[in-house]
């Protein structure tokens, strides 16, 4: 809890300075900045979203980030939080009219916060103190946790039993996963910027480098995904699973991630049809070799600087195992720590393999020169064995069958942001 509130007090400022901002100038000035002046941000059907509201989800957003994000993040952060707002306020507006059953229950909303403070590893009395400390008022936490429920009975109750995922197409799959091992594979994840024309792509490409910059320093990438991606990973924190050469998005994609001078690693962003890309490599997995078998669960520090090493060995005296890494490195400049799960040995660069295989579950390895001039630790948290398989094709049909009510739940918004009266004062 001590770091859910330490992170968030130290971005309620910002959060709330970046909607406000001062007034001094005057009114016009203001306005000729973009800045808004009064305590409306937009309506949605009649229905108010204020600054308040804004700030409540900005410093909702923030409080996943290791440390706090620079101001070209936060101006991205709080657009995302006025269309989270907007489709949030869309979303209840449909389920109201459609529903039969009246509303949300309060109990549901319960539930539904309590799998919140779970993922803190925090009982729900715990996490509603924590917020509170961090300016996020319960009251908006129970409106999006509201819209979230009604949203997810709308798209059940609507298209549930209208997706259909042929036996052709769970073929197709698992004929394509099949061939991908006996070749080379990429664990992959992606943030996706939508810039279609020239104009928007110099912007793009702008933000991709900014989102680059803040995960190198600790955000991290899938809250990232979730919250800037375009693309319908986003949902899954931009997560590609494993590819193949030949079947990730687009040939400048491929050839980025075929030329990665190291595995793990961050791609400079790619530009490619529709948009530009953000592309992380978490691992490499080589087609039949023998040593594939051994999968580990991993915490990645790598310290940069002056004083690196002495960082990472103070991690080492604070952090007794993986329990202990993230509270060692909170708030310590310099350090990018990574969780790395379900990682095959094989995937690691043959240069840190070895340290790995003779490091036992709950240590770490010593320290470790990375290409860049860093230094790096690993803890290994478990290792087990295992084997490439086939899914089944109950889960093949279970992913396409989500990824196509995604898809459909997309595209229903969108219409009903259409037909909405949406205002942005």
């Amino acid at each position: 809890m001590k770091r859910i509130i330490a992170i968030a007090v130290a971005v309620v400022a910002a959060s709330a300075g970046l909607a406000l901002a001062q007034q001094g100038p005057g009114p016009q000035q203001a306005a000729a900045r973009g800045q808004t002046i009064d305590g409306i941000v937009a309506t949605v059907n009649d229905e108010v979203i204020s600054q308040s509201d804004v700030r409540n989800r900005m410093r909702w957003m923030l409080l996943r980030f290791e440390q706090q994000p620079d101001d070209q993040i936060l101006a991205q952060i709080q657009q995302q939080a006025v269309e989270d707002l907007i489709d949030e306020k869309v979303q209840l507006h449909e389920f109201k009219k459609l529903s039969k059953e009246g509303g949300i229950e309060d109990a549901e909303i319960d539930e539904s916060i309590n799998d919140l403070a779970r993922q803190y590893k925090l009982t729900k009395e715990q996490f509603l103190t924590a917020i509170a400390q961090a300016g996020v008022s319960e009251g908006s936490v129970r409106d999006m946790e509201k819209a979230k429920i009604a949203w997810n009975a709308l798209i059940r109750g609507r298209y549930f039993k209208q997706v259909r995922v042929s036996e052709l197409r769970i073929d197709e799959m698992l004929h394509r996963v099949e061939a991908g091992l006996g070749k080379a594979q990429y664990r992959l994840y992606e943030i996706f910027l939508y810039a279609p024309d020239q104009a928007s792509r110099t912007n793009a490409k702008a933000r991709a480098e900014t989102l680059i910059t803040n995960i190198n320093q600790g955000a991290d990438f899938a809250t990232l995904a979730q919250q800037f991606s375009a693309s319908p990973s986003a949902a899954a924190g931009g997560d590609l699973s494993w590819l193949s050469p030949g079947d990730m998005r687009s040939p400048e994609i491929e050839k980025a991630v075929l030329t990665a001078p190291t595995v793990p690693t961050i791609l400079p962003p790619i530009e490619s049809d529709g948009g530009v890309y953000v592309i992380a490599v978490a691992g490499k997995r080589e087609p039949n070799d023998p040593n594939a078998s051994m999968i580990l669960n991993l915490e990645q520090i790598i310290a940069r600087g002056e004083g690196a090493t002495d960082k990472l060995l103070k991690v080492k005296t604070d952090a007794a195992d993986c329990a202990g890494v993230a509270k060692a490195v909170n708030g310590v400049d310099g350090l990018t720590r990574t969780p790395m799960n379900e990682i095959g040995l094989q995937q690691i660069a043959p240069a840190y393999r070895t340290p790995l295989e003779t490091t036992n579950v709950g240590q770490s390895t010593g320290i470790i020169d990375t290409p860049d001039g860093g230094k790096m630790v690993f803890y290994v948290c478990a290792k087990k064995s295992g084997s490439a398989e086939l899914p089944s094709r109950d889960e093949i049909k279970d992913r396409l069958f989500n990824q196509e009510l995604t898809l459909t739940a997309e595209r229903y918004l969108r219409d009903l942001k259409r037909e909405a009266t949406i205002i942005r004062r």
